[in-house]
């Protein structure tokens, strides 16, 4: 029974994944991302759960280019607090990953421990060790670019050193 769950909370996730980010088409060029970000914003404020739960997949779809709003990502963990559709709340859940905000991602950490549906509090989990790995992955890459550089500066300097040691101009060097 639980295996039988699992998998078809998997299978959801998948068709929400793929309805929403790989069956979208190419993310088009002239767009003001700005104002397109101001009205899901607004769309996530309003009454209407089928614009939420609309403006909620544009999220998911367009996440890479959106600056959504603090306030507009309290209105999604509000749904996905007190919203009675298991599905909506998946939905929501996956608007907050994408959104990638680290109040957000601090608040689905702490709420994991609170979660009573397993599905939801096994999908909570692996959002937030996605999003810190993926962050402490940026980390690990700026400190090795700077270990890369520091390193060649060291280089670099300890060879003029060594060149300056042996007088290789003496050697025709």
């Amino acid at each position: 029974m639980k295996a039988k769950l699992l998998l078809m909370t998997f299978v959801l996730l998948s068709l929400i994944i793929s309805e929403c980010v790989i069956g979208a088409p190419k993310v088009p060029q002239n767009v003001d991302w700005q104002a397109f970000s101001e009205n899901l914003a607004k769309a996530i404020k309003s009454d209407n759960k089928g614009l939420q739960q609309s403006a909620m997949c544009m999220i998911i779809r367009y996440a890479e280019n959106l600056s959504i709003p603090r306030d507009a990502i309290f209105e999604v963990v509000r749904v996905f607090r007190s919203d009675g559709d298991t599905n909506v709340r998946l939905l929501a859940l996956v608007t907050l990953h994408r959104a990638e905000d680290p109040w957000a991602m601090d608040y689905l950490k702490r709420h994991r421990l609170f979660e009573k549906e397993n599905r939801i509090k096994k999908l909570c989990c692996c959002a937030v060790r996605t999003y810190y790995a993926k962050r402490d992955s940026l980390k690990a890459d700026k400190t090795e670019q700077i270990l890369a550089q520091k390193t060649h500066e060291v280089l670099e300097s300890y060879s003029a050193q060594a060149a300056g040691m042996l007088n290789l101009d003496e050697y025709g060097f």
